[in-house]
């Protein structure tokens, strides 16, 4: 069975869902490496991409084998949101989600998620 999101036709519709702390890069290739047909990084701040933060850059990392990635985008300003999606354009990743129901209390907090 396999699964359609768009254009992209994924091999195997076991998603691996986006886990703050676990899904780091060599997470998700573990996971691909098991069969899983998507896989997911960390959510990404919109204010750590606006203010340049070289750690945040550094969770975007992808490598070739992992494809198809999606990345998570959270925030709670829609323009900045925004902005911080424009930066990731020209990022090697298939998909850019958007976090809207992240339930952790430092999020909720903030009107995050």
């Amino acid at each position: 069975m396999k699964l359609k999101i768009g254009p992209v036709e994924l091999e195997n519709p076991v998603v691996l869902a986006p886990m703050a702390g676990v899904t780091d890069l060599p997470f998700r290739k573990i996971a691909k490496s098991f069969g899983c047909g998507l896989v997911c990084g960390v959510m990404i701040s919109d204010k750590a991409l606006l203010y340049g933060n070289e750690h945040t850059f550094a969770l975007l990392r992808t490598e070739p084998e992992e494809g198809p990635v999606s990345m998570q985008l959270f925030g709670s300003d829609p323009e900045q949101m925004a902005k911080a999606a424009r930066l990731l354009r020209d990022h090697p990743f298939t998909f850019l989600d958007i976090n809207m129901g992240c339930p952790v209390p430092k999020v909720v907090k903030n009107g995050e998620g």
